[in-house]
């Protein structure tokens, strides 16, 4: 009978959840869901030294905020638990040594001394460290002695001296690995403490993990696994090995080059569906350019022998582009809603936003959301809308010079004759209006209608009607700035900033 597919992800509790472990639960998951099988979280907590307080929530926190949901884990139990290899110590032990009764591993009582010095003397000698096998050879007798004088141990694999070890990935073929390359790895520490290998394979056998999809850094450990499987002859899970994320000078994504932290990503405003579209974009391809997808979709068309072996490059460029079409495709009212926290924290709008406010959000969020490529980007843009005792906007050092010129423009745009002209017409215009909003094709309408009575160019009309209204020279058309801020809010910008700069 075909086993029941399984996959996992097993990520350490040692600080903000990380992109790479969302980039490969998003495949395990996939695959899962392709294979009617199960995708489960596992918390791999055993280096106490670098575990951090509310790390494991987070982590929990980040997959369910991007509908990477799992079948089973610590937060929400299943019949192969517990989740936490910090729950498990006892197993871990009892495994050891039942793969010490079966010739697999053995005790070292090697000391931190002895250790050291063996390390200086082959790097002195050329060669690369390891462990040289002195207690492989004690005898039963000499253990028991040396256990019942209390000495501390370790217990460590017992690697083959001679033949090979072949993992036959399912993206990668067969990788060969000479076996006597290969050291006798730690198994369980002096303290009782599992390594990684020993509760890693002990827990995916327990688990009935079926396939390990994984970075593919980890490779290198992959034959010591594999000869734990056999040392207790388990089953061996089939391994798929992933491209590891690439900063753009191809170097392992990492904090100092680039932001890792999916907590980060949430606070910046990218969406989930943004996250999640662009990490299914890391080693695979729809076909057919097709680049903006859901995780549903994703899904459906997932086909693990499709992944890219090439480096994939972690491009916040790229992201903002993914998370830009998303955040359009967002339902409006659903995407305001999202970016009111962001316009209270830059104190846009106050804890409660009544009912008028909320209409005037809406109108924001849909014009800046075509050019916007995060929530909290949308909210900075937005401040032109907010304040209305405005100012012409200042040359910065940050400023290039297409900018610059563009700001001189501005400035000088208010003194020209017409533009005099243009202001007082505008004016004229909006006093006369018989309401206080405007549809968008009003204001359009408006604004042309004091270009076309003028007889004047668009530069010379509406330039100076872009200073007095929004003091600067980029920015959102003043047709929407119109349409947001209405009537008497208008007034009284052109009116501030004509007796500010003396302009009619």
């Amino acid at each position: 009978m075909e086993k029941r597919v399984r996959t996992r992800i097993a990520p350490s509790p040692t600080g903000d959840p990380h992109v790479g472990t969302a980039y490969i639960a998003l495949y395990n998951l996939a695959f899962a869901w392709k294979n009617g099988g199960d995708f489960i979280l596992r918390v791999e907590d055993t280096d106490q030294n670098r575990y951090i307080e509310g790390s494991e929530k987070m982590i929990f926190d980040a997959l369910k905020w991007l509908g990477l949901d799992y079948a089973e884990g610590p937060d929400v139990g299943g019949k192969f638990g517990p989740y936490r290899q910090s729950e498990r110590f006892g197993i871990y032990g009892e495994y050891a040594k039942k793969l010490v009764e079966l010739g697999g591993a053995y005790y070292c009582f090697c000391t931190p001394e002895r250790l050291e010095n063996l390390r200086e003397r082959q790097k002195a000698m050329g060669k690369a460290p390891g462990y040289d096998g002195c207690c492989r050879s004690l005898t039963p007798e000499q253990v028991k002695a040396k256990i019942d004088a209390g000495e501390p141990y370790v217990i460590r694999l017992k690697m083959p001296y001679e033949g090979k070890t072949i993992i036959n990935d399912r993206l990668r073929g067969e990788i060969i690995f000479e076996n006597d390359k290969i050291d006798d790895q730690v198994l369980l520490k002096a303290d009782g403490y599992p390594t990684y290998h020993l509760a890693n394979v002990v827990d995916d056998h327990l688990m009935e993990i079926t396939h390990v999809i994984r970075a593919e850094e980890w490779i290198a450990s992959t034959p010591k696994h594999i000869q734990l499987y056999k040392a207790f002859d388990w089953d061996i899970p089939e391994f798929i090995h992933m491209p590891l994320l690439r900063n753009a000078d191809k170097t392992k994504i990492s904090k100092r080059k680039n932001p890792v932290s999916l907590v980060w990503y949430r606070e910046q405003g990218y969406l989930k569906e943004g996250i999640v579209n662009f990490l299914g974009l890391m080693g695979y391809s729809f076909g057919e350019n097709k680049e903006i997808f859901f995780l549903n979709e994703f899904e459906e068309s997932f086909n693990i022998d499709n992944v890219s072996l090439g480096g994939p490059v972690f491009d916040l460029v790229k992201l903002g582009w993914v998370n830009n079409h998303h955040m359009r495709l967002k339902d409006l009212d659903e995407l305001t809603k999202m970016t009111i926290p962001f316009f209270k924290e830059l104190g846009f709008v106050g804890e409660n936003v009544d009912q008028e406010e909320y209409k005037s959000l809406v109108k924001i969020v849909e014009i800046l959301r075509e050019g916007a490529q995060t929530l909290k980007e949308l909210a900075k843009k937005s401040e032109m809308f907010f304040v209305d005792d405005i100012e012409l906007q200042q040359v910065t050092e940050e400023m290039n010079s297409k900018e610059r010129k563009s700001l001189e423009k501005l400035k000088a745009s208010i003194y020209d004759p017409t533009a005099k002209e243009a202001i007082s017409l505008f004016i004229e215009k909006l006093k006369k209006w018989n309401k206080d909003d405007f549809t968008i094709d009003e204001a359009k309408d408006l604004l042309h209608s004091t270009m076309e009575e003028l007889g004047a160019s668009p530069v010379k009309v509406f330039m100076p009607l872009r200073a007095v209204i929004t003091g600067q020279s980029v920015g959102t058309d003043l047709y929407n700035m119109l349409y947001v801020i209405g009537k008497e809010r208008t007034l009284k910008r052109i009116e501030t900033m004509v007796k500010k700069y003396n302009i009619l």
